[in-house]
């Protein structure tokens, strides 16, 4: 028996494809998008969690693992991280215990968010993003290519 979590979880349908479909079945062309656009910052972080936002969200941009549709688990991921840290500072003031406690707590749930966005080396083995396609600088002058002709 099982439930819904059981077994391996699914590939990302690009990944398939990038692989040549090794396992011939029928693929999910219906497979979610997220929206294109500008990645805003939640409102309402802590200011911890907001400098951590601004450290790790441009990273995760350029590597293609942010999107419209990622900001609540990324929210979560920096006040997490944020919360980790202020575990760390009662190291500084002497409470030790207490310390490691918070940061054995956090560490093994901050994990699983790092993996989303590939900001550990092995998550991003198992990442694909979508590739850019390179601009083509004839494209805006109405031309296919450097010796092409106006259509």
């Amino acid at each position: 028996m099982g439930n819904s979590n059981s077994g391996r979880r699914p590939r990302p349908t690009a990944l398939k494809v990038l692989r040549g479909n090794p396992g011939q079945r029928k693929l999910n062309t219906q497979e979610p998008k997220p929206p294109a656009g500008e990645v805003v910052k939640l409102p309402g972080l802590s200011a911890g969690a907001a400098a951590i936002w601004d450290e790790l969200a441009p990273v995760c941009l350029v590597m293609g693992t942010l999107t419209p549709a990622d900001r609540r688990p990324f929210g979560t991921l920096c006040e997490l991280q944020s919360s980790l840290d202020r575990a760390s500072v009662l190291k500084g003031v002497g409470e030790w215990e207490s310390a490691l406690k918070l940061e054995k707590e956090f560490a093994g749930l901050i994990r699983p968010y790092y993996a989303l966005f590939g900001l550990e080396p092995v998550s991003r083995a198992k990442i694909v993003v979508p590739k850019q396609e390179p601009v083509n600088k004839w494209a805006a002058l109405g031309l296919t290519g450097p010796t092409a002709r106006p259509v």
